[in-house]
Formats: C-alpha cells, sequence, structure tokens
C-alpha cells in the first residue's frame, strides 16, 4: 500500500472515530491492568512519565464517560437546508450521485430522495435557516 492509499484510509471520519474510539478504550485498560505501563524509562535509567507531565494541581475528577454512539440526526436534518432536497422528494435518486460511489449495501436497490422531515425557519438577521426542533439554537444564531 502506497503512502496516499494510506492516508485515504485514515481521512474518513467514520474510520477515525472508530480507530480514536479503539485508542480510547486500549489505554482505559492498560492504565487498569498496569498503571506503571503509562511511564517510559529516562535518562540514566530513570524512570519518567514519558508524554504524560505531572499536573500542578490533584484532579477532581474521577471517572470519565466516553460515550461513542451511532446514530444522531444528520446534518442535512438540523442545520444544512437543501431546498433542492425537498423539491426531489420520493423522486428516484439522480445517477450522476451515485456513479462510482461505494453504496454496498444499496446494491440493485431503487435509491429515492428523502426530504428532511421536520420543517426548517429562518432566524436572525442573518435569515439562517434551522430545523424547528432546535428553537433556542436558533434564537441565539
Amino acid at each position: 500500500m502506497n503512502p496516499y492509499e494510506s492516508m485515504k484510509l485514515l481521512a474518513s471520519r467514520r474510520s477515525f472515530l472508530n480507530r480514536s474510539a479503539c485508542g480510547i478504550g486500549s489505554i482505559a485498560l492498560a492504565a487498569m491492568l498496569n498503571p506503571a505501563l503509562g511511564r517510559a524509562a529516562g535518562s540514566g535509567g530513570t524512570a519518567s512519565l514519558g508524554a504524560i507531565h505531572p499536573l500542578h494541581f490533584a484532579p477532581k475528577a474521577k471517572r470519565v464517560i466516553y460515550l461513542y454512539m451511532a446514530g444522531g440526526p444528520s446534518h442535512l436534518e438540523t442545520l444544512d437546508y437543501k431546498p433542492k432536497l425537498v423539491e426531489m422528494n420520493g423522486k428516484p435518486m439522480p445517477e450522476s450521485f451515485t456513479t462510482g460511489q461505494p453504496i454496498a449495501q444499496l446494491q440493485n436497490q431503487a435509491l429515492k430522495c428523502l426530504a428532511p422531515q421536520h420543517e426548517f425557519k429562518k432566524f436572525g438577521k442573518s435569515g439562517q435557516e434551522i430545523c424547528s426542533l432546535f428553537p433556542h439554537m436558533g434564537a441565539v444564531a
């Protein structure tokens, strides 16, 4: 694999989130199994903290909750209004959008456009269109 191909693998958002979740989990597991693993050998054979430097004050947090969840509303459903998508609701997706795209789970199926399921409203002086599900966010836009 050449360097360009490896960069393409790292560039996708999904692969980044997957790798970061695995990395955080493995660091937590290593810290629980043997806390001394976080220390690296310093110069002269003395143990140092490596990249982890002592803090100026004692931390107060006892635990960290890291949520890694799939799903949630799309940006097309919340903040990124696409009037053309509303216009094309229920119509077949143009082949120019899907040609050459690796959509394995949708092979040999009729793809149809789906408009946002919630209304968009204009907010603020700029007239930014934001989903009506977020009225407070629209008020501060």
